[in-house]
């Protein structure tokens, strides 16, 4: 039988389902938080940005490219998450992936996917379905993943 898992995720929250080929039913597996991910970039900062020392030399400052700390919780988290689905797929866990996310989160997400998991993502849906829950969460994403 054919194993789909549906990862529904924002930037802060995720929810993995399992779909069994031919059943209505979704099984969840895991659920993944992260309250850093809606904490304000403020609240994140533990340094001074832009600077950071040199070693010694002629040359002492170094500018790295300018990503502010809510971005790189958002990337963490995303990348925690492909990890995860790039396991289930090297574990043959699954074997198909559909990713219910919102943008531009969904793209955090597919851009941290292993080349295996990549040609297994058979269904990308940009929409933000994390704060349903039950049969309500069911019935959206039915909606959302199988053909009219």
């Amino acid at each position: 039988m054919k194993r789909m898992w549906i990862l529904v995720a924002n930037a802060s929250r995720a929810l993995c389902y399992e779909r069994v080929a031919g059943a209505e039913e979704l099984n969840r597996l895991a659920d993944f938080h992260d309250p850093l991910g809606r904490s304000k970039g403020i609240e994140l900062e533990t340094d001074r940005a832009g600077y950071e020392g040199g070693g010694h030399g002629h040359s002492g400052a170094a500018y790295a490219p300018r990503m502010d700390s809510r971005t790189k919780e958002h990337e963490v988290f995303a990348r925690g998450l492909a990890g995860y689905l790039n396991e289930a797929i090297a574990a043959h866990r699954c074997e198909e992936i559909a990713i219910v996310a919102s943008n531009p989160f969904l793209g955090e997400v597919k851009s941290h996917l292993d080349p295996q998991s990549t040609k297994a993502l058979t269904k990308i849906v940009a929409r933000d379905l994390t704060s349903f829950a039950g049969e309500e969460l069911q019935r959206r994403l039915r909606e959302a993943l199988l053909p009219s």
